[in-house]
């Protein structure tokens, strides 16, 4: 069954993010504070798995209960009925959380009944409050809605002072969520679990892009291999809880194959590729890998590894990764095509692509050649609308991995993402300051 044929709906939601960080006002316990940084929503969470998800759904209730009934009227509409019966009884049982993950899932549902008096927390195309197991729907949503993405890493001469640069873009169609709320998202360090920061969106606990305290960077892109039924009845671990958890537990150099060991123990509904990006440089360790990560476990354990590029980079050899939506190792699904390789993957790495040096600016033009829409402005009103599913890239990141770096920039309505400013975060900072 091809889950994602019939599930072709634009599921969430149109946010309008609060402007407060923690209620003063109220003797609830925040673990949490949401600020608006250059212009930039980013909220912090800290404390045990309960508390970061009570501070998320308490500090974005309204905004996600709100949002979600406005887009579901909008874009939705007659739809409701397939929601209900496949998102709800069919699609979210195919996903599990552990344990940490569950707990700060049900504390997002806690904080938002606790923020919002009842009546509020009722979306009226549902005719009934928003739930638990609807918050679990918004963190599968990005397994079942393909993400689009491509990214590249380059580093020796290919920089302007020889360290890693990891470049990204999320493509997407404009949903409202996604296009005119994403959120930073600093999550504290919790015992043997790495702070980070990513970007995210509300009532979405795992990670688009991200980057750790000891500068591990990771980002999640879709391919199109679609599971055979059998698959769809084990636990599979949604794919931006995999991110998630890749930012927590892979450390330093060795981070790439870390990263493919666990990736090998977490079975995946749908095809991924996952960057991984490592800090540092240590001989006959790898500095970036692409994990090429699907649902057929009887292929390399469900997880291939590709450390360089086989063709195209002949004149740079071991100095750059790129990565779009398809499978280069893996042996692809009968019938597997994308269209969008023709030009965007040669295009990251062709010998006229990477003629000097890279600085952070230089890889946000480099990756900018193969941003969306390709050519013109980005016009996505109609589709933050419900009238249409324009697509575009809604979020650029550069990372500096051995600075600790993240810079990101996000598209609006009406300007590429070419011309977007880039806001730059110090994550170990952050992440300190996280409490």
């Amino acid at each position: 069954m091809n889950l994602r044929a019939v599930l072709w709906l634009p599921l969430l939601v149109l946010l309008a993010l609060p402007a407060w960080a923690e209620d003063t006002a109220t003797t609830v316990k925040v673990n949490g504070r949401l600020e608006t940084i250059e212009g930039q929503a980013v909220l912090t969470v800290w404390g045990t798995p309960r508390e970061r998800g009570f501070a998320h759904g308490y500090l974005l209730a309204e905004a996600i209960v709100r949002g979600i009934e406005r887009d579901f009227e909008q874009v939705l509409g007659p739809f409701i009925p397939r929601y209900e019966a496949l998102v709800r009884k069919m699609v979210v049982p195919q996903f599990a959380f552990d344990a940490r993950e569950l707990e700060e899932l049900e504390g997002l549902a806690a904080g938002l009944k606790e923020r919002l008096p009842e009546e509020q927390q009722v979306i009226s195309a549902l005719k009934r409050p928003f739930d638990l197991l609807d918050i679990k729907a918004l963190n599968t949503f990005g397994d079942w809605y393909g993400l689009g993405c491509s990214s590249l890493a380059v580093w020796g001469r290919l920089t302007t002072d020889g360290k890693t640069l990891v470049g990204r873009n999320f493509d997407f169609p404009g949903f409202g969520l996604l296009l005119r709320h994403p959120t930073v998202i600093v999550r504290a360090a919790d015992g043997e679990h790495a702070g980070s920061v990513g970007v995210s969106y509300p009532g979405c606990i795992g990670t688009l892009t991200g980057m750790n305290t000891d500068g591990v960077f990771v980002a999640v892109h879709d391919v199109r291999v679609k599971p055979t039924l059998d698959k769809a009845v084990r636990p599979n671990v949604p794919r931006l809880l995999a991110v998630r958890r890749l930012l927590e537990q892979t450390r330093g150099p060795k981070a790439c194959l870390q990263a493919l060991d666990l990736a090998r123990s977490w079975p995946t509904l749908y095809g991924n590729n996952l960057m991984v990006v490592a800090p540092g440089a240590v001989d006959g360790v790898p500095r970036a890998a692409v994990l090429e990560y699907d649902c057929r476990t009887d292929l390399d354990g469900g997880c291939t590894v590709r450390l360089s590029n086989s063709e195209g980079a002949e004149a740079k050899p071991g100095l750059c990764l790129a990565c779009t939506n398809h499978h280069r190792c893996r042996v692809e699904p009968e019938g597997y095509e994308d269209l969008y390789e023709r030009w965007r993957f040669p295009e990251l790495i062709g010998a006229e692509s990477l003629e000097k040096p890279l600085d952070v600016a230089g890889m946000f033009a480099q990756v900018g050649r193969v941003a969306f829409p390709r050519e013109g402005v980005q016009k996505l009103a109609k589709s933050v609308q419900g009238a249409g599913r324009a697509h575009g890239t809604l979020h650029q990141t550069v990372g500096e991995p051995d600075r600790g770096r993240l810079h990101v920039r996000f598209g609006t309505i009406g300007t590429h993402i070419r011309d977007a400013t880039p806001r730059a975060y110090d994550v170990p900072a952050l992440v300190r300051a996280a409490k």
